[in-house]
């Protein structure tokens, strides 16, 4: 008996219903044409969305890891255990649409030298979510930003780089990174990128990944013929929580990949917070960002994996 040709890596927090949702579509209507395996690794979820994935799944899909210990660790501990020759990332609250997942082996199958490919995500009320993939950061993307110049001119090629202009999502394209909630890579490319660093323990281990398969000579892309239905962010639907995570992960990128304007690339993120602090009370808004400075020692030098090995480094030279 021949194995599966692609396993599906899920990582659990929370968000029961829309797992639920979305396993259905996985293993229904959605279901890739391959032989397939659905690997979960539950991050102590509290409201039954371990429960849900071995009703559905059987008990032997399932690790319950006993701790959140984040996206990157639960996701390689789903990738030691797959035997596919294809990965794919999906996230719970990414519901693949009837035939997603056969396109996007499609897609990496004619063009293998891609590494790591996406598709296009849409709102559950069927508007684009430009979120499946975006530019990398740079220390420009991070002025525009600090600047609050990306706000001002969303969508702009030049002064908010990181949404890649108007680009529609809606033709097949070269991108710098692919959403780690709907991602498909080779097996053999996984296992020689290493899987995700687990100093990232959430937001920013997508990019990190894209930019090393880079480093390698892979080019990432996307294919419009893949769609899912994303329900962004369900698993952290606190703002200033969700905030705080995503700035450790996006000064995380900039500890790894922006050398010697690390210390730029750091500031900018901080300045960036401030600025937004500032203008929230001169307008009278409620006090999102003042929340988010006011916690600046969890996210403003990166989770700490990815900067304690440059000080350990330091310290041996």
């Amino acid at each position: 008996m021949t194995g599966p040709e692609l396993s599906v890596l899920m990582v659990t927090y929370n968000a029961a219903e829309l797992l639920e949702r979305t396993l259905l579509a996985l293993t229904g209507a959605a279901a890739p044409s391959v032989p397939f395996e659905v690997l979960v690794s539950d991050n102590d979820s509290a409201d039954g969305a371990a429960e849900v994935a071995e009703r559905l799944l059987g008990p032997d899909a399932v690790r319950r890891l006993g701790a959140n210990t984040g996206f990157a660790h639960g996701v390689n501990r789903a990738a030691e255990r797959a035997s596919g020759r294809y990965v794919l990332l999906l996230n719970p609250d990414a519901e693949p649409m009837p035939g997603a997942i056969d396109a996007l082996l499609a897609h990496l199958k004619a063009n293998p030298r891609h590494g790591i490919v996406g598709g296009r995500t849409l709102r559950p009320d069927g508007e684009l979510d430009p979120r499946s993939c975006f530019g990398r950061m740079t220390p420009w993307s991070v002025t525009c930003s600090a600047t609050g110049i990306s706000s001002l001119a969303r969508g702009s090629r030049w002064f908010d780089p990181e949404a890649i202009g108007n680009f529609a999502r809606d033709r097949v394209r070269h991108v710098e990174v692919i959403s780690g909630g709907f991602m498909l890579l080779a097996k053999h490319t996984w296992d020689e990128l290493g899987g995700l660093d687990e100093a990232y323990r959430i937001y920013g281990e997508d990019q990190d990944l894209c930019l090393r398969a880079a480093a390698l000579g892979y080019r990432p892309s996307i294919t419009p013929d893949a769609q899912a239905v994303h329900a962004v962010g369900a698993s952290s639907t606190n703002r200033p929580d969700r905030d705080v995570l995503v700035l450790a992960g996006r000064a995380s990128v900039v500890q790894r990949h922006f050398g010697s304007w690390r210390r730029y690339g750091l500031l900018a993120l901080r300045t960036g917070v401030r600025v937004r602090m500032i203008a929230e009370r001169l307008l009278g808004r409620p006090p999102r960002w003042a929340a988010v400075w006011r916690r600046r020692g969890e996210w403003e030098r990166g989770w700490p994996g990815t900067w304690q090995a440059r000080s350990d480094a330091a310290a041996r030279a």
